[in-house]
């Protein structure tokens, strides 16, 4: 009985030794269990996304310094052509930044789906084909745990997150490009606020846990 106890108690705190820790590994596991075709094309049409926000954003910029260059010296008919072609141009980038936007929501839970489809059913293989030492040494609550709690976050909170979080990344990096294309210096305030961040986050991850 002590031995059995030792077991479960091994068991339990391996289990919770995987759960503070997210090894790059497991992520990989779950992005490629959606099938590379499906992150290729979620990686794709994200990349796709932002490059056509941060288009939209350059267009506008470009429109008002052209209007605030021009105003005095072009004639109404000119403005005129002028404003029609900024327009068309805006409208355009506008409609493929909305269709992307779909395209990229659309991939992204159709990849969870397929992910967490592949997952469950490989968790119930190994559950059915397992040894009967496996069903002795693992409590009979962590195995339903596995098909209840943990495929539910599987289904419902991972695409969401998943989306979150290269939706923020992007962004961030897309800003940070922008900036120090415009203040080069930046770079150079952008070292010590990285090494900051990353203290913090460490910090309040494992709070979090």
């Amino acid at each position: 009985e002590e031995e059995e106890e030792e077991d479960e108690d091994d068991n339990m705190s391996t289990v919770l030794r995987l759960r503070t820790k997210m090894p790059w590994k497991t992520c990989w596991r779950y992005l490629t269990s959606g099938g590379f075709f499906l992150l290729f094309l979620m990686i794709f049409s994200k990349l796709l996304k932002h490059s056509v926000i941060v288009a939209i954003d350059y267009w506008l910029a470009t429109w008002t310094s052209m209007d605030n260059a021009n105003e005095a010296r072009n004639a109404d008919e000119d403005k005129s052509k002028e404003k029609t072609y900024h327009v068309a141009v805006f409208s355009i980038l506008s409609g493929a930044g909305i269709v992307l936007c779909l395209i990229t929501s659309l991939t992204v839970e159709w990849m969870g789906l397929t992910a967490a489809k592949n997952l469950h059913h490989n968790l119930l293989n190994k559950i059915i084909l397992g040894p009967i030492r496996f069903f002795d040494m693992t409590p009979l609550g962590l195995i339903l745990n596995r098909f209840s709690a943990d495929t539910n976050i599987i289904d419902q909170h991972i695409p969401p997150t998943l989306e979150s979080l290269t939706r923020s990344t992007l962004l961030c990096l897309s800003a940070i490009g922008m900036i120090s294309y415009a203040t080069p210096w930046f770079l150079v305030a952008l070292v010590p606020l990285g090494i900051a961040f990353y203290f913090i986050q460490k910090y309040f991850r494992v709070a979090s846990k």
